[in-house]
């Protein structure tokens, strides 16, 4: 049997599918981590041995290694040991990365968030500061993406959650998991037709926002406000193709 959520997911028009970000705030007062008040919590169990494995990773010397982690970042992985004892915030407060910045969102906002640390969250879900990206390998739990992906197939209330149609915002590598239903991916390109890396993530924020604000399941239409818009239909999978106003 499936365990209710702690809290309804709210229907909106679409479902719309995160990355993390690398760049986080980190709260500095807050309730500590409660594993278990997450959303989706099937992946508490998971989400307890992800955690335990991430602070004792933390507190050897070759963390920095094994979290694929750079130097700077060692107060934040020192800082992680005690990963149930940091405060935590609002996910959509915590992720400060360029899409989050072109988000904006806010506590009325249903997201879904997948990450290394936690597989899936909502954007409401109380979180700490922390590294553990999903390209990283823990010794015990193996690949996160390998780990992950196996957690969330066939995930229930994941299923239920996309019901009607859902907009990958994801990059690779939190592509773990692929909505039963209609659902949409999300291409960025120049005017002449070269892929947009870093910028992507601008836009794919902005669209975040014109979705949630538009309230509509034209997703086609609503990326149109923001530029040139191509799709092509592989089945369920719409994959969207913007080329930004200049």
């Amino acid at each position: 049997m499936v365990a209710p959520l702690p809290h309804p997911i709210r229907m909106d028009a679409v479902h719309i599918l995160l990355p993390p970000s690398e760049g986080k705030s980190a709260p500095v007062s807050g309730p500590t981590l409660d594993l278990v008040s997450l959303s989706y919590p099937e992946l508490t169990g998971p989400r307890e041995a992800i955690a335990r494995e991430l602070s004792a990773v933390s507190a050897r010397p070759d963390s920095l290694a094994i979290l694929k982690a750079g130097e700077r970042t060692l107060p934040e992985v020192e800082a992680q040991r005690h990963l149930g004892d940091l405060p935590c915030a609002p996910a959509y407060q915590v992720y400060t990365g360029v899409l989050y910045e072109a988000a904006r969102l806010g506590s009325d906002d249903a997201v879904t968030i997948f990450s290394g640390l936690f597989g899936a969250t909502a954007g409401t879900d109380m979180i700490p500061s922390y590294r553990c990206s999903m390209n990283v390998s823990l010794p015990k739990a193996g690949p996160l993406k390998t780990f992950w992906r196996g957690q969330l197939k066939d995930h229930p209330v994941l299923e239920a959650a996309s019901s009607g149609a859902t907009v990958d915002m994801r990059s690779g590598a939190y592509q773990i998991w692929n909505p039963p239903g209609v659902w949409w991916d999300v291409r960025v390109r120049d005017h002449t037709g070269k892929v947009i890396t870093h910028m992507a993530k601008h836009y794919r924020g902005l669209l975040t926002r014109a979705l949630l604000d538009a309230k509509s399941d034209e997703v086609a239409d609503v990326a149109r406000t923001l530029g040139d818009v191509s799709v092509e239909v592989k089945g369920n999978r719409h994959h969207l193709t913007l080329v930004p106003a200049v």
